[in-house]
C-alpha cells in the first residue's frame, strides 16, 4: 500500500507528464522533464510505476477507462425502435459527447483532449501499450453503425470513422488548425468548444450521410 506521499508524487507525475506529453509528444519528453514539473526526485518514475513507458500508460488508463464508461452507458441507452438514421445520431452521440462533457472539467482532460489527437498522427510502437483503451470501443459502436447500414462496406466506414475522429479532435487541439490556435471571441473557453463541437457534429453527420446515401 502506498503512503500518502507516494500517492501525491504518483498523482503529480501523471499530471506532469500528460501536461508535457500533450505538446511534446513522447519522445521529446524526459523523465528529467516530468520530474521537474512535478517537483519530485528523478528516481520517483521508476520507483512508482517502473519506467516512462508505463508512466504514459498510466497517463492514458486513468482517462480512457472514464470515457470509455460514459461511452458505453449512454450506448446501452440507444433507442432501437427508432429509425436508423435516428438511431446513429445517438451512437455518434453516445461517442463523441464525453469528449465535450470532459472539457470543461479543468485542465488535466483539456490535456489528454489535446494528446489523444497527437497518438492518431503517429505510428509509433508505444501506440500498442495503449491500442486496447480505444479499438474495442470504436469496433463496438462501428459494428453498431454497421448493422445499421450494411449496404456500407466495412472499408468505407472504416474510414469515414477516421475523418470523424479527426474533426472531433480537432476542436480540443491547436495545431489542426489553419493558422494556429483559435481562441475565442468572447464567451468562455468551455461555450467556444460547445460552439465548435455542435459545427463539427453537423458537418460529421453530412458526411455520413453522403456515405450511406452513395452506397445505396
Amino acid at each position: 500500500m502506498m503512503s500518502q506521499r507516494q500517492t501525491n508524487n504518483r498523482e503529480a507525475l501523471l499530471d506532469a507528464a500528460e501536461a508535457l506529453f500533450s505538446t511534446q509528444g513522447f519522445y521529446l519528453v524526459t523523465v528529467r522533464d516530468i520530474t521537474r514539473k512535478a517537483g519530485v526526485r528523478v528516481a520517483e518514475v521508476n520507483d512508482l510505476f517502473g519506467s516512462k513507458e508505463k508512466l504514459f500508460y498510466e497517463v492514458i488508463n486513468r482517462r480512457a477507462t472514464v470515457i470509455n464508461l460514459m461511452r458505453c452507458e449512454r450506448l446501452s441507452r440507444v433507442d432501437t425502435t427508432q429509425s436508423r438514421d435516428e438511431q446513429f445520431c445517438h451512437i455518434m452521440a453516445a461517442f463523441y459527447e464525453p469528449l465535450l462533457a470532459v472539457s470543461s472539467d479543468g485542465e488535466g482532460w483539456r490535456n489528454y483532449l489535446r494528446l489523444v489527437p497527437q497518438m492518431m498522427r503517429q505510428k509509433a510502437p508505444i501506440l500498442v501499450l495503449v491500442a486496447d483503451f480505444y479499438t474495442p470501443v470504436s469496433n463496438l459502436f462501428l459494428s453498431r453503425i454497421g448493422k445499421l447500414y450494411s449496404n456500407v462496406s466495412t472499408q468505407r466506414l472504416e474510414r469515414f470513422w477516421h475523418f470523424a475522429l479527426v474533426t472531433y479532435f480537432s476542436i480540443f487541439t491547436d495545431d489542426f488548425r489553419v493558422g494556429g490556435p483559435l481562441e475565442p471571441a468572447g464567451g468562455t473557453l468551455t461555450e467556444h468548444y460547445d460552439k465548435a463541437f455542435r459545427d463539427a457534429e453537423s458537418f460529421v453527420s453530412a458526411g455520413f450521410q453522403s456515405l450511406f446515401q452513395s452506397d445505396n
